[in-house]
């Protein structure tokens, strides 16, 4: 089972193109199942809800675009229903005064005023069902004024009602839920308002009704197919994410291991050498020395012998461990040298800060307590250890001589009994 974090689908603002006003979106912080995602994309035709988290996802991925196709059709529908003034004058004559104080004094402010809250609204979901009541208004001001007026022609002026579901459902492409419970306020508003009309405007009304539910099943149906389609390529696109996602873990996995010792899990020789590289240009460049301290397992052959290489193994471990736990500096490296050899970078730090840090070294892993029976040092495990220091910008100073003085240190701890820390700094 592959989970992804679903950190990079958050979208915690948006500023939508020529309104310069910056939105709060909602955050997904629960992992992403591929499984889930493929098993949605076997089936062929995912719901219109999807298993959380991924509807979550989904709602804050596409939350920013439907934001920006909210706010275009508000500001649009804000100068555009006004142009329904010249049919008021022509169709309800004896209501202009009136339509014209609704549309233009208390319609197309609110709808302004709309815009301007959904870009201070969070929840994407919400703004969705907020679609609705600018809607419903519109909706109750035509039929208002169909009702209100006694013109012949009001009655296929109710008719325009199909306009305004036409244009929730095809322009703003409201999502199929609050479409479907819009157009039902639609309908109904129809029906309340036909019935408080004249009886003989029934052959006008009938037909009327007729389109009106023509034009909702029609857009309705493509409400659907859009957020069907929208919702399948989303997961399309959240595939292809954690395909690449993962192909990127499996690098980095695969990166780390070229660059990691296996056993011991500290860097590998190639690791050190190119760490060393970085810190020693750096160090060129800035100023301050680097040191490297080389540690030695004593008599680990004859450890190896006497427990087995099993035995042998886990000892490796544990010193390693022990030098992860005391060496955690932001310029700090560990790295296994050899069989039993392991050496550490350290960047910036003087010979005696460095010798110290040695002699912790030394004292943690003889505190380890690993029984070592055959070793002429001690009874427990111990080790060896070589310091040495160099300022890289000193004339002469290369890290081939930095790896050979401290080999050369360690040699002198190994010969002078062992369990022991020697140090040698070196200006060049």
């Amino acid at each position: 089972m592959t989970a992804l974090s679903a950190s990079p689908f958050q979208s915690t603002e948006f500023t939508p193109s020529g309104f310069g006003v910056t939105v709060p979106g909602p955050e997904v912080d629960e992992p992403i199942d591929a499984e889930d995602v493929e098993r949605l994309l076997n089936n062929g035709k995912p719901s219109l809800r999807l298993p959380e988290p991924l509807e979550k996802a989904f709602i804050t991925d596409e939350g920013p675009q439907r934001l920006r196709t909210m706010l275009i059709s508000g500001v649009l529908v804000a100068f555009m229903f006004n142009w329904l003034l010249v049919s008021d004058w022509l169709l309800v004559p004896d209501q202009f005064d009136l339509a014209l104080r609704l549309r233009l004094f208390l319609f197309t402010p609110g709808i302004l005023v709309g815009v301007f809250l959904l870009t201070r609204l969070a929840s994407a979901a919400m703004r969705e069902w907020l679609l609705i009541f600018p809607a419903t208004v519109a909706c109750a001001m035509n039929a208002w004024l169909c009702m209100s007026s006694t013109d012949p022609m009001a009655g296929p002026y109710l008719s325009s009602l199909a306009t305004i579901a036409m244009f929730s459902n095809s322009v703003v492409r409201m999502r199929f839920a609050p479409a479907a419970v819009l157009d039902a306020i639609i309908i109904a508003l129809f029906v309340g308002a036909a019935i408080n009309m004249p009886a003989n405007l029934a052959p006008i009304l009938i037909p009327a009704g007729l389109l009106l539910v023509c034009t909702i099943v029609f857009t309705l149906y493509g409400c659907y197919c859009q957020e069907r389609d929208d919702r399948l390529n989303w997961l399309l696109h959240l595939r292809e994410r954690l395909l690449l996602k993962n192909l990127e873990d499996a690098n980095q996995e695969l990166h780390d291991a070229s660059r990691s010792d296996m056993l011991t899990e500290v860097a590998n020789r190639r690791h050190f050498d190119e760490h060393l590289a970085e810190v020693w240009a750096r160090h060129q460049r800035d100023g301050g020395e680097v040191a490297l301290i080389m540690i030695d397992v004593d008599h680990f052959k004859a450890y190896n012998d006497r427990y087995g290489h099993p035995m042998g193994d886990a000892c490796l471990k544990a010193v390693a461990g022990a030098l992860k736990r005391r060496l955690r500096g932001p310029g700090d490296l560990i790295a296994r040298y050899g069989g039993e050899e392991f050496i550490a970078v350290l960047s910036g730090a003087s010979l005696q800060t460095v010798h110290g840090a040695a002699e912790r070294i030394r004292r943690g892993i003889e505190g380890l307590n690993l029984l070592h029976a055959t070793s002429s040092t001690h009874a427990v495990v111990t080790v060896s250890i070589g310091v040495a220091t160099m300022n890289p910008s000193a004339p002469g100073a290369t890290t081939t001589r930095l790896i050979s003085a401290a080999d050369e240190a360690l040699y002198r701890a190994k010969n002078g009994g062992r369990n022991r820390v020697v140090a040698m700094g070196m200006d060049a």
